[in-house]
């Protein structure tokens, strides 16, 4: 018999002095995982159980044999209220936090498709002073306004080359970063890490690809007129929804089962 992933009574047992503690069992094993146990307060019906200094665990103690036997013993007598964590226990990152990741990431980011979409960037800049100059001097001459479809269809062209240096930028940026460092620059400086909620380790390629189309992939929606509004909606409250979320996951999150864990 087996007991359901969570925190119970720590079955190593504490040193002299030391006060008891949880341990995580993720259902087949005991993690590296601990918290401080917080025994209720006692009452006259009630004295919660404590550890014995002499107390050893030997072959055949429920407490290594049987974590469900030893859960159902002990657990109720503990309570943990620490911040929010994944399954096994590692802090969750707080909002903010990631909002400064966030910063320093679109600071990078932008430097880098300013400087590989130079080009585009220039072609539109001339376009717009074209532009420009032609209105002021058909204003001062008494002339008809210059022909704004023509100009839209001039900035038409670089303006998609440098949507699709973007995509290709964050795609390389997120992706290449998250397989190989599981943190994108922002995050590895501010002490962030991205992870699968349910277990440590390295990302697997589709959750990091499932990661990027929620984030950024949706972005491409954005170039539809009109339904482009709801691109906007959507990005907004994936920005928003881990100040409410009880697992502190934003929207593009969710499908691939991630967290943002804080390491220090």
């Amino acid at each position: 018999m087996t007991s359901q992933p969570g925190w119970h009574p720590d079955p190593v047992p504490p040193r002299p002095g030391q006060p008891a503690q949880l341990r995580y069992w993720d259902g087949t094993r005991w993690t590296e995982h601990t918290a401080p146990a917080q025994p209720p307060a006692a009452s006259d019906h009630y004295a919660a159980p404590a550890y014995q200094g002499q107390y050893a665990a030997a072959p055949g103690d429920p407490a290594l044999s049987d974590p469900a036997a030893y859960a159902a013993t002990y657990a109720a007598a503990y309570a943990y209220s620490g911040p929010p964590s994944t399954p096994d226990g590692v802090p969750l990152a707080g909002w903010w936090w990631r909002v400064l990741a966030l910063v320093i990431d679109w600071m990078i980011v932008i430097t880098v498709i300013s400087l590989v979409g130079l080009p585009w960037i220039r072609d539109i800049w001339h376009s717009y002073k074209d532009f420009l100059d032609e209105l002021l001097d058909e204003s001062a001459n008494g002339g008809s306004s210059p022909d704004t479809a023509q100009f839209q269809r001039d900035i038409a062209g670089p303006a998609r080359m440098i949507s699709l240096v973007s995509l290709a930028v964050t795609f390389c940026y997120h992706v290449g970063f998250l397989m190989w460092k599981q943190a994108t620059p922002g995050k590895l400086a501010t002490g962030l890490r991205v992870r699968l909620r349910e277990r440590p380790g390295r990302l697997p390629l589709r959750a990091v690809l499932l990661r990027w189309v929620g984030q950024f992939g949706v972005r491409v929606i954005g170039l539809v007129p009109i339904i482009g509004v709801l691109s906007t909606i959507y990005l907004l409250l994936d920005y928003l929804w881990p100040l409410w979320d009880a697992n502190k996951q934003a929207l593009h999150e969710k499908l691939p089962r991630t967290n943002v864990v804080r390491i220090r």
